[in-house]
């Protein structure tokens, strides 16, 4: 109720429980979606740099402690989903994860030159610890497992993620596949 179709991507929203043990933390005008363990928090993306300010207090709104996020992926190494990162790794120490094509992209914040919206967009704050994982691959983080797609075509690293989320204790038991899937929309320059 508090935001609308296609709203501002810096426009503050409530977070909401997906389902199980994920959470949206985003804003009304980006998602970041939020994967809580036992061992640790994975976050998908961080939207702007003020949006990553949200997404942490969302995170706590939660009752939840920022610094218990371990990893960050990404959808797509664009500003908006992205520009985030640096402050959200500075404030919780956690690693970025990122498809081949985006690790330069993080460690100087400047597009891919492939990318079809390269000159379109000011550069990003660079992340300071990046590892790299390729399609197909895991990020385990104890009783937490998200498998990495490569799905290319919005921006040259896009990626894809699926994990299994299941119901938090005193609910029924039930388990769910959920997909985060990125736009493979090639908006152009």
């Amino acid at each position: 109720a508090a935001c609308k179709d296609w709203d501002e991507w810096d426009k503050p929203a409530p977070p909401f429980q997906i389902f199980g043990n994920t959470f949206y933390v985003g804003t009304c005008g980006i998602s970041a979606i939020l994967v809580v363990g036992e061992e640790g928090h994975v976050l998908i993306d961080s939207g702007t740099d003020a949006g990553a300010d949200m997404a942490l207090a969302n995170i706590r709104a939660l009752g939840l402690d920022p610094r218990d996020v371990r990893y960050l992926l990404h959808s797509h190494e664009h500003f908006d989903h992205v520009g985030g990162h640096a402050k959200i790794s500075a404030a919780t120490g956690a690693t970025v994860i990122a498809s081949p094509e985006a690790v330069q992209v993080f460690a100087d914040g400047e597009a891919h030159p492939d990318d079809p919206q390269a000159g379109m967009h000011d550069a990003f704050a660079p992340v300071a610890k990046v590892r790299e994982i390729g399609d197909g691959e895991t990020v385990k983080l104890g009783d937490l497992e998200l498998t990495a797609h490569l799905t290319p075509g919005h921006s040259p690293g896009a990626m894809s993620w699926t994990w299994w989320a299941c119901s938090l204790p005193g609910d029924p038991p039930v388990c769910r596949r959920v997909a985060y899937v990125d736009s493979l929309s090639p908006i152009s320059a």
